[in-house]
């Protein structure tokens, strides 16, 4: 259960999608009005106890779980944010509230030291913006008031992914694909998905068949710790991309 305080009253709101989506209102707006039959409160401090985040995973950015069907795939990435539910025989018990599995209920062990692989809160950022050049071969990330670049990154020009503003997706599983990179970086393995359908992604590589491949690998160390603590604010997404064709087309 979550609970709301307002000076010295509490009510709860249930968990959940619901749940997920009126803190998310909060972290954004930083206020909030709740009515029910018997009151109505307006207040600017919130206690979110249940919404929790993955804070511990492997060396390639990824927590092994198991669903309520028994599966363990996909993982979840890291920063995603989850419904914690309880604790119990030594897992934790949640709904994940973002990204593919969004919905869905699972558990996790604890570590080795008896601690979480969870914890509390929300530390993700607000969504950041990507510049992809096609004829120059240029991609761009904006940091603050700075752009950081550019960075090697090509298309399939038989295939080139489409000019305008796409949505960036939360990491959705394992690309295996990209294994033989891991030793240039340890994220080789996740990518971000351009859109919501489709299989166009963001990902390291030196083949491309449509997607936005950066074939400088060592820097999607760094493309990586800058969009995967951040979020859009629509459950699905951590950023937006802008494709242009030409540099002089970039509005900065």
């Amino acid at each position: 259960m979550t609970w709301i305080r307002t000076g010295t009253d509490n009510f709860p709101i249930e968990q959940g999608e619901a749940a997920a989506a009126f803190t998310e209102k909060l972290r954004i707006n930083n206020s909030f009005s709740h009515h029910n039959k018997q009151k109505c409160f307006y207040g600017r401090l919130i206690i979110r106890v249940s919404v929790k985040h993955v804070a511990f995973t492997d060396e390639k950015g990824w927590l092994i779980v198991k669903y309520n069907d028994g599966s363990t795939y996909p993982p979840l990435p890291q920063y995603l944010r989850v419904d914690y539910l309880k604790s119990e025989g030594g897992r934790d018990f949640f709904k994940i509230v973002e990204g593919k599995s969004s919905g869905k209920e699972a558990s996790v062990r604890h570590k080795q030291d008896g601690g979480s692989f969870l914890a509390d809160g929300d530390p993700t950022l607000n969504e950041g913006i990507i510049h992809f050049v096609i004829e120059t071969k240029q991609l761009f990330y904006r940091d603050g008031e700075n752009w950081i670049g550019p960075i090697t990154t090509v298309t399939d020009p038989s295939n080139p992914v489409p000019i305008g503003t796409h949505d960036i997706e939360i990491p959705d599983e394992i690309h295996d694909k990209a294994r033989s990179y891991i030793s240039q970086t340890p994220f080789a393995e996740t990518w971000f998905r351009i859109g919501h359908d489709g299989d166009r992604y963001l990902h390291p590589g030196s083949i491309t068949l449509g997607c936005v491949t950066v074939t400088d690998i060592p820097k999607w160390t760094e493309i990586y710790n800058y969009l995967i603590k951040r979020r859009k604010g629509d459950g699905k997404s951590v950023s937006i991309i802008q494709v242009f064709n030409k540099n002089s087309e970039r509005q900065l």
